[in-house]
């Protein structure tokens, strides 16, 4: 009965097959036929397009002849001739960029044609304009001393770019309509003959399906006995993914790379506790990686440190294992008295394709391990992998989002952070707070005649300069622009303004080297205010040193200011001239 039923299952699909072979010819000619008309309505607007695109360039060149020969001859034919041809450019231009609005590039390539063909334009037309209000001499000086050759070069370049991407567009319709008459004939021919095969093979079938009835029947038995080997390597499998599935929430969950570590040596030991080894960290220079944890008991000891020329799996960027079935070829790192009873597995840790560190496993050949725990291990290498780049790369960021790239010191939003907390600080020791609010002397036009380049590398040397007179308690920041502002704590005035004149004669000395040449030197002017004479608020405190700021601007710059200047300091130099 179930032979039966196979046979007529095999003629029914058979029959299906060759009717739906047929209907594909069919469908198959009409698309080729469709696609064959679409093809040559494309190839037809394609000439059309190179028509225009000449139309362009010899209206272009009537205008231009015409306006020559109303120059040379100051004759109404040719000068009515040449209010005849310039209109047509417009025209001619504006229809050429709607022809090919369909494709972006060759969009691009027509407007700039036409901006060029425009720009000519504007150039005959300024002088016949010329010509018409100053007289022929006039027009034909400005005719030497003008730009109508080079804008004519523009113009034919952008007509010879549009043409040469427009017949590559030609070209390439033109073979894909040539390779389109092969496929559709093969098409038809394919599908006409292979249903007769298919009759002739349903005849044949019919006794193949007797014999393979019978195989089934001896292939059911055996795979009823796997089925029974896979259900309990189903089930170990899905503890092991189970055990990933938790190990990698748990790795989304770690602060640090060496938490990551950690986490990762508990489940390494959890999914192969046969095995032993360790996870290597790859140093910054990439020159040697060093035990980063260790877990289990392996068959072989491993190097504490290894260089990456060591690792057959570092060195090729792959899975490198030894063992029965696998190979012998050990790893340098690993201790040379082990033996062939000994199982190895190396697997590099990298993301975004750079090394970051090696997860090394090993066993004795003895133990119970399968291909499905060697996968896990290589699993659980790659997420962390992943992981200790997302770590660092998040340092790095944090790192980054409070400095100034462009002087190392820290940012605005750092100062807005801190300066509150500072203050409150100070306040509950009862200690003074000074803030500085310093500004480069002349900033725009030293960039006005050195340029931005020069202008970057003197604000860099003045971060410099704050970086080396600053403490290690104080907080230099650039505020923006060429405005950088010093936060004290616990200094009191006469202090501020002491370190304010250290840091002003020290910029004062202070020359650029920028492309060989050395600029400067400038100057600074400082505003100082002090908590909690001139205010308890970080917003106030940031103000009144401003103001000072302001004040020493106005009473000639290169100096130092306060709202409570002190006598007895001498904190100004001469003003700058």
């Amino acid at each position: 009965m179930r032979i039966q039923t196979s046979i007529v299952n095999f003629q029914t699909s058979t029959f299906l097959l060759a009717l739906a072979l047929l209907l594909g010819v069919g469908i198959s000619s009409l698309w080729g036929i469709a696609r064959f008309s679409e093809d040559t309505a494309w190839v037809e607007h394609s000439y059309r397009v190179l028509a225009k695109n000449e139309e362009i360039e010899a209206h272009v060149l009537g205008a231009e002849s015409a306006a020559r020969a109303y120059r040379l001859t100051e004759s109404p034919t040719q000068h009515a001739e040449y209010l005849t041809m310039a209109p047509r450019v417009a025209t001619s231009t504006d229809e050429l960029v709607r022809m090919v609005s369909d494709n972006v590039q060759r969009t691009a390539l027509a407007a700039e044609m036409r901006r060029r063909s425009l720009e000519r334009l504007a150039e005959l037309q300024h002088l016949v304009d010329v010509q018409s209000t100053e007289g022929v001499a006039r027009a034909r000086e400005l005719t030497l001393a003008g730009r109508g050759a080079e804008l004519m070069r523009t113009v034919t370049a952008a007509h010879d770019a549009l043409e040469k991407a427009e017949r590559e567009v030609l070209a390439q319709r033109s073979a894909e309509t040539a390779e389109q008459v092969p496929l559709l004939m093969g098409i038809v021919v394919i599908g006409t003959l292979l249903p007769v095969v298919l009759l002739g093979l349903l005849l044949a079938g019919l006794s193949r399906e007797t014999r393979r009835a019978r195989e089934l029947e001896a292939r059911a038995r055996t795979a009823m006995e796997e089925l029974e080997a896979a259900a309990v390597a189903r089930d170990r499998l899905s503890e092991q993914r189970r055990r990933l599935g938790t190990y990698g929430s748990l790795l989304q969950s770690c602060h640090t790379p060496e938490e990551a570590m950690q986490l990762t040596a508990t489940i390494t030991h959890e999914l192969l506790p046969e095995a032993g080894g360790r996870c290597y960290v790859m140093r910054a220079s990439q020159n040697f990686a060093e035990t980063g944890m260790r877990f289990g008991t392996p068959a072989a000891e491993s190097s504490d440190l290894l260089q990456p020329d060591h690792c057959w799996a570092l060195r090729r960027g792959q899975v490198h294992r030894t063992g029965p079935g696998h190979g012998t070829l050990r790893c340098a790192h690993m201790d040379p008295a082990s033996g062939p009873d000994e199982w190895t597995l190396c697997v590099p840790m990298t993301a975004q394709g750079a090394a970051l560190g090696l997860l090394h496993l090993c066993g004795h050949a003895g133990d119970k391990v399968e291909l499905g725990d060697f996968e896990a291990a290589t699993t659980v290498s790659e997420q962390l992998s992943q992981t200790v780049a997302n770590l660092r790369l998040r340092e790095s960021l944090r790192v980054q989002s409070l400095r100034d790239p462009l002087t190392g010191l820290y940012n605005r939003r750092y100062l807005e952070e801190n300066l509150y907390r500072e203050l409150q600080r100070c306040e509950r020791r009862s200690l003074p707070l000074s803030v500085m609010m310093l500004d480069v002397d002349h900033f725009k036009r030293f960039n006005d005649e050195h340029g931005h380049a020069a202008g970057d590398a003197l604000l860099t040397r003045v971060g410099e300069v704050l970086d080396n007179l600053t403490r290690g308690e104080d907080i230099a920041c650039r505020y923006g622009g060429e405005e950088f502002t010093i936060v004290l704590p616990e200094a009191p005035l006469h202090i501020a303004l002491r370190r304010a004149e250290e840091i002003r004669a020290a910029i004062a000395c202070t020359s650029i080297i920028h492309l060989r040449q050395s600029l400067g030197p400038v100057t600074v002017s400082i505003g100082v205010a002090t908590f909690p004479a001139d205010g308890a608020a970080p917003d106030r405190l940031l103000q009144i040193a401003d103001n000072a700021l302001y004040r020493a601007k106005a009473e000639g710059r290169n100096r130092v200011v306060s709202p409570r200047q002190l006598p007895d300091l001498a904190v100004a130099e001469t003003a700058e001239a």
